[in-house]
């Protein structure tokens, strides 16, 4: 695990943040404003971003939806 400190999408807070070592999107709430923020680690960079702008994939709950989802018959 590695921390990294990321600005909050929403009030600009400098929060710092503990993120896995795979490519996953985490969820992590702001001490300042209570909002909660995507961050996403990625080949070059970290992206940041807000709940309700994030694609499907970069969203952990709707990402753990449409990767899990089944076919049924």
């Amino acid at each position: 695990m590695s921390a990294v400190t990321v600005n909050c999408p929403y009030c600009q807070q400098s929060v710092t943040v503990t993120q896995g070592e795979d490519y996953a999107p985490q969820f992590h709430a702001c001490p300042g404003c209570g909002k909660r923020f995507i961050v996403e680690r990625g080949a070059s960079r970290i992206k940041v971003m807000k709940e309700k702008e994030a694609p499907c994939m970069s969203n952990p709950e709707c990402r753990d939806i449409e990767t899990s989802a089944t076919c049924e018959e």
